[in-house]
């Protein structure tokens, strides 16, 4: 009996208008121009004091009268929102379409509020519900609002990358993923374990090192042009305008485990569009011809009860991120090679020239899924319980699945891309220009990164190209 097939469709045929390989060639062209530019014409060291220009909207009054109520506002929708969310995945029907978790969870929260991060500012830090809840209730109860613990120095944020591939996994090859009551199990586990954490440690330490979707967010926040924080005991809140990637440039160290987690966030991404590839069936075929590898998806298939293509995913998503960390480390160790030097050169820093690529893929590969199913919070909205109500007569509306034309996708998709990637070079070119004691060692420096680059420019575009021309 066949299992369901999951693939990105398109309601008409669409032809590329050029070859696939010339597009390839199109968009690394770019990238080696943008860098020959910066190689001519920015020499200044400090060339990168533009991006730090920043406004302080908190010095407006109006906004700084409006800013905590609607704080405050935001907040509570948030915590209703999220107790409805939970209510509907263990009390409602257990149609994935619908039920209003599935479409909540895996579109408008991980997609649209990825895209709103990443395109105005780090919206969650400020409506997160979890800490909101918890310190409603500490202060409820009336004791301490944390034991206090320390953060152990050798844990880092490794918690946070762990929990978010543990999150990836769910996405990409847990078959539940789509059972609302299963779905929901999983949000409130994750919810009270945050809680224990907050208790231990306080709410802070636990945000902002174990906290995976507070990471994810925080980093994705970075690049925007807003930069969102809420009050916290020890700073005020800001709301501050900067150009986009500003957030990126930093003259601190960056933890290893830092490092790892924007790796990881690039690479789960990467997976996701991989594994609907032509490429990645005939690495399932292979698997299954092989007979010790067969063997062993079986007895692994037989001990747990997730069947081969799960274990098969897995291993495959696990191999992602350690090439991603493992390709990182040897362009890094190219890279001081070339600039002759390893003093005042961390380079873990450069990491956080990748994400404005990790935005770039983010937003091409799940454009077309938010602007699709995203349309079933319409009808959900009138019976978020799938009980048959009607509250705001918008049950039976239509969800159009081919609002997106292949033609919109694939040039949306390059543009991205290559934007992405451009800011890429930029934003590492700064960094390294910070980082090196002189403008040859910096230029040098980069080499390794376009080469990486402009690698990971092709491998993108090959991705976005497979549901047209694969």
């Amino acid at each position: 009996m066949a299992a369901s097939a999951h693939a990105h469709g398109f309601g008409q045929r669409f032809d590329l208008p050029l070859p696939l390989w010339l597009w390839l060639t199109g968009a690394g062209a770019t990238l080696v121009l943008t860098f020959v530019a910066l190689a001519l014409f920015a020499r200044q060291r400090d060339f990168g004091a533009s991006f730090l220009r920043s406004v302080d909207l908190l010095r407006f009054s109006l906004l700084r009268r409006v800013a905590h109520p609607l704080a405050v506002v935001l907040r509570t929708v948030s915590c209703a929102v999220f107790a409805l969310t939970l209510a509907t995945g263990f009390l409602g029907n257990q149609d994935a379409y619908a039920n209003l978790i599935v479409t909540m969870v895996w579109v408008l929260w991980w997609v649209g509020m990825a895209f709103f991060c990443a395109l105005v500012g780090d919206l969650w830090d400020i409506v997160n519900p979890l800490p909101v809840l918890y310190r409603a209730v500490a202060r409820v109860i009336g004791g301490r609002e944390s034991l206090g613990l320390p953060w152990p120095a050798w844990l880092g944020a490794w918690p946070a990358v762990v929990l978010f591939f543990a999150f990836a996994w769910a996405e990409l090859v847990w078959q539940d993923k789509d059972v609302p009551r299963a779905l929901a199990s999983g949000l409130l586990a994750y919810a009270v374990s945050s809680w224990c954490g907050m208790l231990l440690f306080g709410v802070e330490a636990w945000r902002s090192r174990a906290d995976a979707f507070a990471m994810v967010f925080r980093v994705l926040g970075r690049f925007a042009p807003l930069e969102l924080r809420s009050a916290t005991p020890t700073e005020p809140a800001r709301l501050r305008l900067r150009p986009y990637a500003a957030g990126l440039l930093t003259d601190g160290p960056v933890p290893s485990s830092v490092a790892a987690f924007v790796l990881l966030m690039l690479a789960t991404v990467t997976f996701d569009g991989f594994h609907e590839t032509p490429l990645m069936d005939r690495i399932g075929t292979a698997a299954q011809t092989s007979r010790p590898v067969a063997e062993a998806l079986f007895t692994l298939s037989s001990a747990t009860g997730m069947d081969e293509t799960q274990w098969l995913n897995t291993a495959v998503l696990l191999l992602f991120p350690l090439a991603f960390v493992l390709i990182f480390r040897c362009v890094g160790a190219w890279m001081l090679r070339l600039a002759g030097s390893s003093a005042h050169a961390d380079l873990n820093a450069m990491v956080w020239s990748l994400v404005p690529i990790a935005v770039a893929y983010h937003l091409a590969h799940y454009a077309s899924l938010l602007l699709t199913t995203g349309q079933f919070i319409v009808p959900l909205a009138s019976d978020p319980f799938g009980w048959g109500w009607n509250l705001f007569g918008t049950r039976g509306r239509a969800v159009d699945l081919g609002i997106v034309s292949p033609a919109v996708y694939w040039y949306t998709a390059v543009t991205l891309i290559v934007v992405g990637h451009v800011l890429a070079v930029v934003v590492a070119h700064v960094e390294a220009s910070r980082r090196f004691a002189s403008h040859r060692a910096a230029l040098l420096s980069q080499l390794p990164m376009l080469v990486l680059m402009v690698a990971y420019t092709s491998l993108s575009l090959w991705i976005m190209a497979q549901p047209i021309v694969g």
